[in-house]
């Protein structure tokens, strides 16, 4: 039997190596160093996963020169190349060549600083999301290039290190050394088919022998989720399993311990800022992100190494305590008939700034604070019983309540003070405070309850921090631009939060636009922080309402104000501002969900910051107001909440509907301008969900203060249902940039019941500019008589568009719109939705200098032509540019026929006339002839008669003489 052939031994001068059980990020940088470092060998430490196996099998083992650890001759190694880690005890075979004392040592390693890290002559170290990109940069820097072969091996590291590109440490670095690896010739069909995530069978079994056995609990109010297992031979990839443990246990910190062969293999995951996984496995001899980390321990039992996690864990995390053990007693109650006055006494004389109230029977059944106190107090409403401002919604905790409920009922829900019971729930034995949490949850982990009563409190809760979900949401440049808008601020003095709808849409996983930010300190030396070391387009200030806007030269905008509080001198009224706290800034917000801030200072980054239990209204899907006194103070929040409940398809809570009801009650609604409602009416119309939150409206009884007449009757909804529709088709549709918004077809056919004066009064309230105020009060009066000729005009099957476009083009298009949506048949909206998407914007090939080359004259005759010429193409007469010249031809040639019959006519009637004329003149001479001879006959008669009358008169004088 032949016997193999055995290899001989290596003696080479540089050596690469790795760490042990390499990923493709290793191996990747292990091929990039090869080209770096012509002539090294490359010497696997041992343990390579299967997909690393199997891809050297398979294609492209016989490409590098790889050495075993028996066939190297370590004495003779004069330079050692480490890629991937800095760690001495994770190198294996390799790290015998550090015995010799003359060793050059190049380090190559995106992991994060260690205590024990080697050191090297050479350290090419930065946090990226692969390994290989640090060394594809050196390799673009030095002008080198690598086969499609060696090209595909590097892609396999940088695509499995970052997940496809989709992890959160994925940095703009790691996609420009994708990029070179492309045209190097990559080939991504190799890459899916070795990163594919899909499971064995031994893995599957693991994975769910894993999930069953997790441990999962509450350590210093975090989600710790620790789970073990056996196995007798070796499982490959137990990160993978973690990864997808993270997101069934909805874990925020994981621990899997897996004995399998002669180890226990430690896997870490964090999403957690102030708990490094990585210092935790470094101190059980592995390492790694403080995110993610792993450790292969030899030499002791799982429940030994489950001991030591345990320990670990304790330091780290502080011990656990119980409510009954850190509750004040006894507890300090109001009854509820009280008086806020007497509320207030008591808030003074006992130093609190917060009170149980009870019932007859002494029963704890409600909260009533320092501010809701103080609240209705200004209000001049201390008369009132403490039960009237109590809030109803709390919880209770019974002797026994763990620490982490504690956390999540005064730090994520945001409850004052937490009632501790007996046993039954109907006695309570004391109270635990934000500021007894604050002491505890501050001091030093390893102390008591009594020690950390010693030390203090911090004035700052810690709530929890979201640095895990804005790495993973946000993309690489926001998250760089916060971390540097951070710096600036920290180098003024300054606290800088991004606040508000940003940290909601955050948390809620949703595409974040543009970002607020609030600061806390004297902002104008943040801005000119901004001015003077980033890019700008622009920057406005608005130094009355302490806000600013900043464009940065990418187009990104930053909506910056200053931590402020806010006041009302009257409910109804503008609010009074003033700068303040971060705490006093998210108080004045109108929402618990908007009540939110984020910290983007370098000391705390991505730490929020939530004192109304904003966080938990979020997860609960819930609209609730900060305090009892909100509505009343500014009444458009009931519309607010309307609008933010269909938006987000929220609940709005039931003490919030009651506090919006006693506000439409009281008529608190009619002491404040129209103005501000109508402007609360057009941000509702913006919305995608315009019925829902106008039917949250109806439910609320908020419809009558913009106008009686307005009813959300079954025909209407329906009405503006189609609205919807029309606004959504309209929407994909491509328009130019001059556009009147959509909000005013919403705002006419809401109206369509409100008499034409009474709605030119609410167009006189609105924010609207001089045209959108012409189609609401102007074409409004005309659209339904035109909804009805259009109907008629429109009512053959198949109108011509000529017909559609000398009917539709005198109008607006929101007026358009109105009549597609208020059509009863489809004929119109059809005709609507084809002069808007296509029959206006038909113009001919030929233009006005083609028509006066072809011998048009100038003039009304040449838009007269090109008006014929567009109808022509509107009713597809004139599909070509040879069509259109022909029409206009035969155009002119009618045209000319036209004015040659015209001046037939016109010579005929000239004719006509004269001869007219001529009879009208001899008439009027035989007339005047008649005339004359009839004067002369009537001279010649008075002449006649005064002959007579003459010789009459001479008779009559003879007579008398005789």
């Amino acid at each position: 039997m032949a016997q193999p052939e055995r290899r001989k031994k290596i003696r080479a001068q540089t050596v690469i190596t790795t760490h042990l059980n390499p990923d493709f990020d290793a191996v990747a940088s292990m091929v990039a160093a090869a080209k770096l470092y012509p002539g090294a060998v490359m010497l696997f430490p041992g343990g390579q996963g299967r997909n690393i196996r199997s891809f050297f099998v398979q294609s492209l083992i016989y490409l590098f020169d790889v050495a075993r650890p028996r066939e190297l001759e370590y004495e003779h190694v004069e330079r050692l190349v480490v890629v991937d880690t800095r760690q001495r005890d994770r190198l294996g075979a390799a790290e015998p060549c550090l015995n010799n004392p003359d060793l050059d040592v190049h380090v190559y390693d995106h992991h994060p600083d260690g205590p024990e890290d080697l050191k090297g002559s050479l350290q090419v170290v930065d946090q990226v999301g692969a390994n290989v990109t640090l060394l594809i940069e050196i390799l673009l820097a030095k002008n080198l290039t690598v086969s499609p072969q060696e090209a595909t091996m590097l892609a396999l590291g940088l695509y499995e290190d970052t997940g496809g590109f989709t992890f959160s440490s994925t940095t703009p670095r790691d996609m420009k050394a994708g990029a070179a690896l492309l045209d190097w010739g990559a080939d991504l069909s190799v890459v899916t088919q070795f990163t594919s995530r899909e499971l064995t069978a031994e893995q599957l079994s693991l994975l769910n022998e894993l999930i069953l056995c997790a441990e999962t609990r509450e350590a210093r109010g975090r989600n710790l989720v620790i789970s073990m297992a056996s196995r007798e031979t070796h499982i490959e990839d137990v990160a993978v399993l973690a990864h997808k443990m993270m997101d069934i246990l909805s874990a925020d910190l994981l621990f899997v311990l897996v004995e399998m062969e002669n180890m226990v293999q430690l896997v870490a995951r964090s999403r957690l800022r102030d708990v490094d996984v990585g210092e935790i496995a470094s101190a059980m001899g592995g390492g790694g992100h403080s995110f993610a980390s792993a450790a292969a321990v030899r030499g002791k039992s799982l429940n030994e190494v489950r001991r030591q996690l345990e320990t670990l864990l304790s330091e780290a995390l502080g011990k656990l305590y119980s409510a009954g053990s850190i509750m004040a007693k006894p507890p300090i109650s109001i009854p509820e008939d009280r008086s806020i006055a007497d509320a207030m006494n008591m808030l003074v004389n006992y130093n609190l700034n917060v009170l149980l109230a009870e019932n007859s029977a002494g029963q704890t059944c409600g909260i009533i604070t320092d501010h809701n106190v103080n609240k209705a107090i200004y209000h001049g409403l201390e008369k009132y019983k403490v039960s009237q401002f109590m809030l109803t919604e709390f919880q209770t905790l019974p002797e026994d309540g763990a620490f982490s409920d504690v956390k999540r009922i005064i730090v994520d829900q945001g409850q004052r003070i937490l009632p501790v019971t007996d046993a039954s729930g109907s006695v309570t034995l004391g109270v635990i405070t934000r500021t007894d949490l604050l002491r505890l949850m501050t001091s030093d982990v390893r102390g008591g309850p009594e020690e950390a009563s010693r030390r203090g409190s911090s004035s700052i809760p810690y709530e929890r921090n979201l640095l895990g979900i804005m790495e993973e949401r946000l993309p690489g440049p926001i998250l760089k631009l916060l971390r540097r808008l951070g710096d600036l601020a920290g180098e003024q003095e300054l606290t800088l939060y991004l606040v508000g709808g940003t940290v909601r849409d955050l948390i809620m996983l949703k595409p974040v636009g543009d970002l607020d930010l609030s600061v806390g300190g004297d902002m104008k030396l943040l801005l000119q922080a901004i001015e003077q070391n980033m890019d700008c387009q622009k920057i406005k200030r608005h130094d009355r309402f302490k806000t600013a806007t900043v464009v940065l030269a990418d187009g990104c905008r930053l909506d910056l104000s200053n931590a402020r509080v806010e006041y009302y001198e009257r409910p109804g009224a503008l609010p009074v501002v003033s700068q303040a706290s971060i705490q006093l800034d998210l108080q004045r917000r109108d929402f618990t969900i908007n009540a939110l801030a984020i910290s983007l200072n370098a000391e705390d980054f991505g730490r929020l910051f939530d004192y109304y239990r904003g966080f938990q209204d979020i997860k609960e899907n819930m609209i609730r107001v900060l305090h009892s006194l909100s509505i009343i103070e500014d009444p458009t929040r009931a519309f607010r909440a309307a609008r933010f409940a269909a938006r987000l398809n929220f609940k709005i809570s039931k003490m919030t509907q009651g506090l919006i009801d006693s506000a439409v009650r009281g008529g608190f609604l009619k002491k404040i301008k129209l103005r501000r409602i109508l402007t609360e009416l057009r941000h509702i119309f913006d919305e995608n969900e315009v019925v829902q939150a106008l039917e949250i409206l109806d439910g609320l009884g908020l419809l009558p203060s913009i106008h009686p007449s307005i009813k959300l009757t079954p025909h209407l909804k329906e009405l503006l249902r189609h609205v919807a529709k029309v606004r959504d088709w309209f929407a994909l549709t491509t328009f130019g940039s001059d556009q009147t918004p959509v909000w005013l077809v919403f705002f006419l056919v809401l109206t369509e019941n409100v008499p034409q004066p009474e709605l030119e009064k609410l167009v006189a309230h609105l924010d609207a500019n001089e045209k959108e105020a012409k189609i609401l009060a102007a074409e409004r009066s005309r659209l339904n008589w035109l909804l009805t000729r259009y109907k008629r005009k429109i009512g053959t099957p198949e109108p011509k568009p000529s017909e559609i476009d000398r009917l539709l083009s005198p109008l607006s298009w929101p007026a358009i719109l109105y009549l597609m949506a208020k059509s009863d048949g489809e004929i119109l909206d059809r005709a609507g939705a084809a002069y808007l998407a296509i029959y206006r914007r038909v113009t001919p090939i030929c233009g006005g200098d083609d028509l006066l080359a072809m011998g048009v004259p100038r003039g009304p005759s040449l838009q007269k032509a090109l008006s014929a010429l567009r109808e022509a193409k509107l009713d597809g007469e004139v599909p070509a540019v040879d069509d259109e010249k022909a029409f206009v031809r035969d155009y002119l040639a009618r045209e000319a026929q036209a004015e040659q019959e015209t001046k037939k006519i016109e010579e005929v009637a000239k004719i006509e006339t004269v001869a007219k004329l001529e009879e009208a003149k001899k008439a009027e001479k035989t007339k005047k002839a008649e005339k004359v001879e009839k004067v002369e006959k009537a001279e010649e008669v008075e002449k006649v008669a005064k002959a007579e009358e003459v010789e009459k008169s001479k008779k009559i004088e003879k007579g008398k003489k005789n």
